[in-house]
Parts: C-alpha cells; sequence; structure tokens
C-alpha cells in the first residue's frame, strides 16, 4: 500500500510539473492579448490662449483610465488634430499621475488625430469628453459634425458627458429629425452652469441643457453636483465630473465589456456619498467616514455644503441642504465654511443657529472673525 502511495504522489507532481507551465504561458497570453474593441474619445481643441475654455483634463483622465484598464485601444481626437493644451493644476492626484506616466494618453495628446483622418477609422464606439471648450467647436465644426453623424446614423453606441452633449445638439438623421429628439438625454445643467461658469457663461454660445430642450430632447437630471448617468438606447449621456466614470463603464457594458472591478475615484466616492446622504440621511456621512475616511476627499464635501442650500429648488430641498449642510461641518473645519454656515443661519431669519455657529467657530479657530456686514445682523 505505501508503494502505491508514492506511485500516486509521483504521478501527481509529474502532472503538476506539466500543468503548471502551461497554466503559467495561458495567465500570460491574457496579460498581453491584443484589445477587442476600439474607442474615439472626443475633445475640443478650443482654449489654446484661455485654458479655463478648453476640454476638462480630469474628465478625460478618469475615462481614459478606465478604458485603459479593460485593455480597450483608445484614438483621441480633436476637431482640427494636432497638439491640445494639456493642464498641469491637478498632476498631484493618483489618476493624473497615472495617466501621463503609465499610458501613451500624453503622446496622444501631443498629436491628436483631426475628425476628418478619424472618420476613415472603424470605431465601436465614441465618448465625447466635456468641458467649457465643448461647446466652442464641437457643435459647429463641420467635419466633426459630419463624423459623428456617422456613429448617430448607423447606431454606434455615443457617449457624451458633462458640456460634451453640446456635440450632439445639431446632429441630424436622414428624415430631418434631430438625433436627441425623443431621447432621455442629460447634460451639466442650466442650474450648475450659471454657479459654477459664471466668469465665461457670458462668452459661451449655447447653453446645452437649454439648446437640448430645443431639439425635442426630454431631459433629466439629479440634483446640481451629484452623478447622473442616463441611457436610451445606444446613447449615454451624464451630467458632471463625478458622473464620468460611471458614464465610461456604461459604454462599456454596450459594447459588451464587462469593466474590470475598481476603487472609485476620490471625487467620484464623495459624491455618491452625498446622493445616499441626500436620500437616506446624513447618518449615512458617519458611517463611511467612519469606516474609510481616506476613500472621500473633504474639499468636495465643503464644495457641496457651499452650493447645495443656494441651489435648492424647493423648501422641501432647502431643509434638506441645511441639514447635510450641518453634517457636512463635522468633516470639514475651516473658517471660511463656518463663516458660510452663519451667513446661511442669517439669511433664513435664524439668529439662535447663527449665534452658535459664531460660538463653535471661536472655540475652533483663533482669532476668528466675522466680516463687518454679518457681524453687525449678528449683534
Amino acid at each position: 500500500m505505501k508503494n502505491v502511495l508514492i506511485i500516486i504522489a509521483c504521478s501527481i507532481i509529474m502532472l503538476t510539473s506539466v500543468l503548471l507551465p502551461s497554466q503559467s504561458k495561458a495567465a500570460t497570453s491574457v496579460e498581453v492579448q491584443k484589445p477587442s474593441k476600439k474607442i474615439a474619445m472626443l475633445i475640443s481643441g478650443h482654449g489654446h490662449s484661455d485654458p479655463a475654455l478648453s476640454y476638462d483634463l480630469e474628465e478625460l483622465v478618469q475615462s481614459y483610465l478606465i478604458f485603459h484598464r479593460n485593455n480597450v485601444e483608445i484614438d483621441i481626437v480633436s476637431p482640427k488634430g494636432g497638439a491640445v493644451l494639456v493642464k498641469n493644476n491637478k498632476d498631484k492626484l493618483t489618476h493624473v499621475s497615472e495617466f501621463k506616466t503609465k499610458t501613451s494618453g500624453l503622446e496622444k495628446l501631443a498629436n491628436t488625430l483631426s475628425a476628418e483622418r478619424a472618420s476613415d477609422n472603424d470605431y465601436d464606439a465614441l465618448f465625447i469628453v466635456g468641458g467649457d471648450g465643448a461647446v466652442f467647436d464641437l457643435p459647429f465644426d463641420v467635419n466633426t459634425q459630419r463624423w459623428i453623424t456617422k456613429f448617430a446614423k448607423t447606431n454606434t453606441p455615443i457617449a457624451a458627458v458633462c458640456h460634451g452633449p453640446a456635440a450632439l445638439v445639431n446632429i441630424q438623421l436622414d428624415d430631418g429629425r434631430y438625433f436627441v429628439a425623443d431621447k432621455y438625454v442629460n447634460s451639466f445643467t442650466y442650474l450648475e452652469d450659471h454657479a459654477f461658469k459664471k466668469e465665461n457663461i457670458d462668452k459661451y454660445p449655447m447653453i446645452v441643457q437649454t439648446e437640448l430642450e430645443a431639439r425635442g430632447a426630454h431631459f433629466i437630471a439629479n440634483s446640481p453636483m451629484l452623478p447622473f448617468v442616463s441611457r436610451d438606447g445606444n446613447l449615454i449621456t451624464a451630467q458632471n465630473p463625478t458622473s464620468v466614470a460611471k458614464a465610461a463603464e456604461a459604454l462599456l457594458i454596450t459594447i459588451g465589456i464587462t469593466p474590470v472591478a475598481r476603487e472609485a475615484f476620490k471625487d467620484e466616492a464623495t459624491m455618491e456619498l452625498i446622493a445616499m446622504a441626500r436620500s437616506m440621511g446624513g447618518s449615512q456621512l458617519d458611517i463611511a467616514m467612519s469606516k474609510n475616511p481616506a476613500r472621500y476627499d473633504t474639499m468636495y464635501l465643503a464644495l457641496y455644503g457651499l452650493y447645495g442650500y443656494k441651489l435648492a429648488q424647493t423648501a422641501q430641498d432647502k431643509a434638506l441642504e441645511l441639514q447635510l449642510m450641518e453634517k457636512i461641518a463635522e468633516y470639514f473645519k475651516h473658517p471660511q465654511y463656518a463663516t458660510h454656515m452663519i451667513s446661511t443661519y442669517l439669511e433664513i431669519g435664524n439668529k439662535q443657529q447663527a449665534k452658535r455657529h459664531f460660538n463653535i467657530a471661536k472655540q475652533q479657530f483663533t482669532d476668528f472673525e466675522l466680516p463687518v456686514s454679518l457681524a453687525d445682523k449678528l449683534d
């Protein structure tokens, strides 16, 4: 019996030595397998003289990395082609650094394909990146519009994010109907444009939401700043920068790719947390921050706290946003935010709460002082 066991053990060892190399080769072959799908990423070429009016680099980075990590071949296209502006103000972000140092993204931005040249290529999908620049050239460049029309007429999947849907407002089908007519769509909203683009909005040739609605689209959206992705058939549209990664994944699913598991980008995770807190209560912030505070960006929490109440449209929403503003104050302690809390309560005539926050701020911040205009109202 002992001899039989020895023979079996030897057989297993020999079989393992034969199988393991082949398994290793199989794993290697997966790592180097060629991309099965190809996506064109369209960005604005506008803004060389005014970087604020260019494409949004972080939107490009997040979506590019989603495609890259899912083994998709990527072309970056701009209306005229060639080199485009590359901002460096967010280089400290991990995902921006990854894009610039571990992918060929910078090389592609130094030599983007023109829309005219890209029209000769076959793509499985089109992804239109937002940023202010999208409203200036994408809807009006003849070759860009002709190229996008090819996708629309062949029902090839299209995703457009933030201001990116501006590229779609003038696209018409063979029967003369606008491509977006009767479709459920989304974009950076009218409220968001007027809240966050005040310094440039007078330069805009259009407000994207207004134009989409004028073309007969059914515009649907989340509250300002919160993520929202709409899908109508093969058209995917997303509201704002924190919706971009999910829109990229939705596009992958549309072309038959199951996105690989990933950790959400910090801005994405933070706004998703706020959306959850809006619907399920501020305790969601306590739960999330107690488990993994490093996953969230408190600056984004504060940004929402500063604008959420101001942009709320109904009394019920304002009451909800006021609660969230209070909850966020527990995790973002800063004199400016404290001043905002005091100002908000004075604005609604709640001097008692304003004084309470003033006293808290005096304890938290050395030499805390209010602007004279607010201090006078507090007395």
